[in-house]
């Protein structure tokens, strides 16, 4: 052991850092910054820095200090020393901008390229963990020491710790590697150093990181790690992970807990056999980052899981359904609006109206007056047909079509010659007459297609165009017939049948089309997302995503996820109708409050109105304004019109853009070209019900209203983590 540390200096230096971290995490109004290599830093990494560097000269003159925050001496000079400490004074900036409080202070000594002391302090679990590479180790926990104990897992599955924000696909191949060999695993993902604190304790069993990190990332947790019983391999030689090299940037490696250590001491060398080294070694020169040009893994994860919840999502009310379900698994309670409601701090709540909106909740802990809200809204409707009553249209004696009417703007062409099918709300008879009993049907199955007539019968089409009548030409077929078929009440019996209830039991339906096919990724690097529904479910499930992410807070969080945008709002569970702000009094008279307190929490609130944004076309680029028009990818789009058409302002504008700082995401601006009219949406239709500050926002993508529209990847990503920090704050 160095005997010439004293834990009790270290912890006192890192108790101190993490002390000056949480003010400033505690200000939750604190300045976010881009580095050179564009990763963020804010005052927090500054200040800790500075303290643990004049700290740590203070109490060890002698020993020089690397610090992530302080310039770098010359490897020259670095080479000749014996021992250095090596400290990353907030190693999870990202993780403490988004608030999630999987943040640490790391600080390390290496003598001679090997680490031989580490201490990591989980500021906001109020927990620090140190260790000596003799085995030496211990825990301060709520300011009382304890023996740390490494109790290894003993389920089955292998519990694999991966970054929160940075797993790589290489990453995800040792994975899979794993699951080859007949291993099951769980992914934990874990922010920052917490991930080597879990394999101390035994909590995880294995840490892969291939991606690109620094020493100071890695050091204290190694020495925590092979004190406890693990082993810290380099990915690309298999040997040690050496310290202060040249490069300061870390090998890449793997951290194995006791449990597989003891696997491998005791002959099971599968978990090393991993062919990683050539394609670790080229990632880490750059050659096949810049050859494929890959987003991030998890950016693509929230791209594919919007593709998913828009798939099982082919109507409003299944929207609602799925946001519901997902709002039930994260501990929300559901309210009715026919019934009391009896709510208190930090309780979490949702309402639904008509099956087709959703409003959920979580009160803060602050006074609803000073505190007052944070609204994001959204809408689960998008264009499509409605089939009617009667719907049933035989042709010639030999088709059955359907007789549709447009549901909001459409771009008809778009839904020509492709797989349909339906899905909607079914009324079934029940007991009482005035409520019918509500159930949902998805008939998840190509059922019918709108053909378009063949060039031969109108060559002029591509030149002239063929102007479209909703009732003669986007009508579906749905059946052939034949001497056997019944066409009377046929769409009845097939609902029936499908949903396994009497067609005498169905009462009415609000059925409309879809797409039958799925959204997908494409281009050259899966850089966009390609699906219907776009708008506004994109919005409505980042909305959700960052709603249910989000830590509890002072003002009170609200997510509105609103019907009937696309036909102008003007319905009882439209943004026209006075729902949220009856929401918005019962929480404030049902925590106590008067009117008096319901103006001013109105007064001291802010609202995000989230619907989709025009990108830069690039076949129509003279569509566009000179000087503001959003190219996708390129982060959400706050959007002005002087006409208020939309409700954003300067100061407004200022908060929205302050809020994608703090989030390290980009921001655009769109305003319409001077010649051509523009669209409006949520955000002034709700503000004639409350005279709240609010933003309209959302994020660029081409082909609006078409039945497959196009989005960005990282803009999806983007908007989440704008959201999750608005909520935050």
């Amino acid at each position: 052991m160095i005997n010439w540390i004293k834990v009790s200096d270290i912890q006192s230096v890192i108790e101190n850092a993490g002390a000056l971290v949480k003010e400033v995490y505690d200000k939750r109004n604190f300045n976010v910054e881009l580095k050179g290599d564009m990763t963020p830093v804010t005052e927090a990494d500054r200040a800790s820095s500075e303290y643990i560097v004049g700290a740590l000269r203070k109490l060890y003159p002698e020993v020089p200090v690397i610090s992530e925050e302080a310039s770098l001496p010359p490897y020259e000079e670095r080479v000749k020393w014996k021992y250095a400490w090596i400290v990353d004074p907030l190693d999870g900036t990202k993780e403490f901008i988004y608030r999630n409080g999987r943040f640490c202070i790391n600080i390390a000594l290496v003598e001679e390229g090997r680490p031989v002391f580490g201490m990591i302090n989980n500021v906001c679990d109020g927990e620090i963990l140190w260790a000596f590479e003799s085995g030496e180790c211990g825990m301060i926990r709520a300011g009382r020491e304890e023996v740390l104990v490494n109790e290894p897992n003993t389920a089955s599955k292998l519990k694999v710790a991966v970054s929160r924000f940075h797993l790589t696909e290489w990453e995800m191949q040792y994975i899979d590697y794993l699951r080859s060999l007949g291993h099951e695993v769980e992914l934990v993902p874990l922010g920052a150093s917490s991930k080597h604190c879990m394999l101390a304790e035994g909590k995880v069993d294995i840490c892969p990181k291939f991606g690109k990190c620094s020493e100071w990332d890695v050091a204290a947790g190694q020495v925590l790690v092979e004190a406890t019983g693990g082993l810290v391999v380099n990915a690309e030689t298999g040997g040690k992970v050496c310290y202060n090299k040249e490069n300061i940037i870390s090998s890449p490696f793997v951290m194995f807990g006791k449990r597989v250590h003891e696997e491998i001491k005791g002959g099971n060398k599968t978990f090393l056999n991993f062919k990683v080294k050539s394609i670790v070694k080229n990632d880490y020169l750059g050659t096949r980052r810049i050859e494929t040009k890959k987003q991030d893994i998890m950016e693509k994860q929230y791209a594919k899981e919007l593709i998913e919840f828009i798939h099982e999502s082919p109507t409003n009310f299944h929207a609602v359904a799925n946001a519901k379900k997902e709002l039930l698994s994260n501990g929300f309670k559901q309210l009715f609006s026919g019934e009391a409601w009896q709510i208190e701090k930090g309780g979490k709540y949702f309402v639904t109206k008509n099956h087709s909106s959703l409003f959920a909740f979580e009160i803060g802990s602050g006074e609803i007056a000073e505190d007052g809200f944070k609204i994001v809204c959204a809408h689960s409707d998008s264009p499509t047909f409605r089939i009617k009553p009667n719907a049933e249209m035989p042709v010639a004696g030999k088709y059955l079509k359907l007789n549709t009417e447009v549901y909001g703007g459409p771009i008809m062409y778009t839904w020509f010659d492709r797989p349909l099918s339906m899905a909607g709300r079914v009324m079934l008879r029940s007991l009482n007459p005035l409520k019918p009993a509500t159930q949902f049907v998805n008939f998840k199955r190509p059922l019918m297609v709108i053909p378009h007539i063949a060039i031969h019968f109108n060559r002029a089409v591509n030149d002239q165009g063929n102007p479209l009548s909703k009732q003669k030409d986007m009508l579906p077929v749905i059946a052939m017939i034949n001497d056997t078929f019944e066409k009377d009440n046929y769409l009845v019996k097939l609902i029936a049948e499908e949903m396994g209830v009497s067609p005498e039991d169905i009462l009415d339906f609000d059925l409309t089309l879809y797409e039958y096919e799925k959204g997908c990724l494409f281009g050259v690097n899966e850089e966009f997302i390609s699906s219907g529904k776009l708008d506004d479910l994109a919005m409505a499930h980042a909305g959700l995503k960052a709603f249910v992410a989000s830590e509890k807070c002072r003002k009170t969080k609200v997510l509105a996820i609103f019907d009937n945008e696309e036909v102008g709002s003007g319905t009882k569970q439209g943004a026209g109708s006075p729902i949220l702000r009856t929401i918005v009094e019962r929480i404030v008279f049902g925590l106590g409050g008067k009117p008096e307190d319901l103006y001013r929490a109105i007064h001291n609130s802010f609202m995000i109105s989230a619907d989709m944004a025009h990108a830069l076309h690039p076949n129509y680029v003279e569509k566009h304004d000179p000087t503001n028009h959003p190219v996708m990818n390129g982060g959400p789009v706050i959007k002005f019109n002087a006409n208020q058409k939309y409700v954003t302002d300067g100061d407004s504008a200022a908060v929205f853009e302050t809020i994608c700082k703090m989030a390290g995401v980009p921001c655009q601006k769109f305003v319409n070209h001077s010649d051509m009219a523009g669209g409006s949406t949520l955000g002034n239709i709700l503000l004639s019900q409350m005279e709240m500050r609010g933003v309209d926002i959302g994020n660029p993508m081409w082909a609006m209203h078409s039945v497959r529209e196009t989005g960005g990847v990282l803009d999806h990503a983007y908007v989440i983590k704008a959201f999750t920090t608005f909520y935050n704050i």
